[in-house]
């Protein structure tokens, strides 16, 4: 097997544990959450943003574990703390106690995707970037249709049951991730020390990674919640809705990949954002079946759009620049769902609307789209 692949295969692995169960796997459970009377609506919200908000500490922390400690053994930890939070949710303690360890996580998948994204993009060759990325985003996709698979089975023996199940997932991709990450002594990516000058290109892109952060938040705290309770259709319609995000989460990235490579990532780039702004917001536009299944598929292939953003920047500033330039992008992200997190669980707390919330999010990547259009580019 090509290193470039099993490195790609690790660092999916990697975001299957973090992004894919450590986020988007409570997305399924929050009904459930809420109607077993673990959490009120409000809390289980806020215990969703607190999980963004995680992600922003976490990015805030890379530069100093990359002046203190080496790269493999901050991943491996970061990995197993991840596994650790899976199973503490395991236990009802109550609010505080999943405020807690939700957080942790959030740290965890910010450390994850800055360390394991640009080991691989910067060890892979140019004419594999597509496809490398690809792989790595599909780790994400994998881990929503597992859980949105798996939670609906396991919710009927309890809450305990379902994080268990995860938590079961979550081992897997600890082993998977330590197996393909150990191919990166066989293929060293130097990185400089000083960071590269921020420079108009890349700026956009920054901005564009943090709208982007805006526009997953209706559906990463709300998606399954609004099919369930929102348009009374209940944990099975929302059960489902979950499984087709996976589906659209393994094609779609996949898909992201190819086209990345057949009109170029400037052009691929414009394209998913679109799409996405206009699957985020349709379902309270038009909360009709077909709407939904377009939104649940649309939204899980929003893995993609990480993955041609990060082959765009890989573009842009060269693989040397790559790792500092994708440290701004996560911090972007970690900003922007920072923020908008508990702006939009707010408002919707205060409005008991999803409608102006699922809103906001379709306009952040409508706008995501304007900026990464190339009539921007200065020579």
């Amino acid at each position: 097997m090509p290193v470039w692949l099993r490195l790609a295969i690790g660092g999916g692995a990697t975001l299957l544990v973090g992004m894919g169960i450590g986020r988007f796997s409570y997305t399924p459970l929050i009904p459930a959450i809420i109607l077993d009377g673990a959490l009120t609506a409000a809390e289980a919200g806020y215990v969703g943003a607190f999980n963004l908000g995680g992600y922003l500490l976490g990015a805030l922390a890379v530069p100093v574990l990359r002046r203190r400690y080496r790269t493999m053994p901050v991943l491996k930890a970061a990995l197993l703390i991840s596994l650790v939070c899976l199973v503490a949710s395991i236990f009802p303690f109550g609010f505080l106690w999943l405020v807690w360890w939700r957080t942790l996580v959030g740290v965890t998948v910010a450390v994850l995707m800055i360390y394991s994204l640009a080991l691989v993009t910067t060890s892979v060759p140019s004419d594999r970037l597509g496809k490398a990325t690809g792989v790595v985003f599909t780790g994400v996709g994998v881990a929503i249709l597992m859980s949105g698979t798996l939670v609906p089975t396991l919710l009927e023996f309890g809450l305990a049951a379902a994080w268990t199940g995860l938590a079961i997932v979550g081992t897997v991709g600890v082993l998977i991730g330590w197996w393909g990450l150990a191919a990166a002594r066989d293929a060293p990516a130097p990185e400089r020390d000083i960071s590269p000058p921020i420079d108009w290109a890349s700026s956009r892109l920054v901005a564009a990674q943090g709208l982007f952060a805006v526009g997953l938040v209706p559906h990463s705290i709300y998606w399954v919640d609004y099919v369930a309770r929102g348009l009374d259709l209940g944990m099975g319609q929302g059960g489902f809705q979950w499984v087709l995000v996976g589906v659209g989460a393994v094609g779609g990235t996949y898909l992201c990949g190819w086209l990345a490579d057949r009109i170029g990532f400037a052009s691929a780039l414009v394209l998913v954002f679109g799409v996405l702004a206009v699957g985020i917001a349709v379902p309270v536009i038009y909360p009709v079946g077909a709407a939904l299944v377009a939104s649940s598929l649309i939204f899980g292939g929003q893995p993609g759009l990480s993955a041609v953003i990060a082959g765009r920047a890989r573009q842009i500033v060269g693989a040397r620049d790559m790792p500092h330039v994708w440290r701004r992008m996560v911090l972007s992200v970690g900003i922007s769902q920072t923020v908008s997190g508990y702006a939009l669980v707010a408002l919707f707390n205060a409005t008991g609307s999803y409608t102006p919330v699922f809103l906001i999010g379709g306009a952040a990547m409508a706008l995501g789209a304007v900026l990464s259009l190339p009539i921007w580019a200065r020579s």
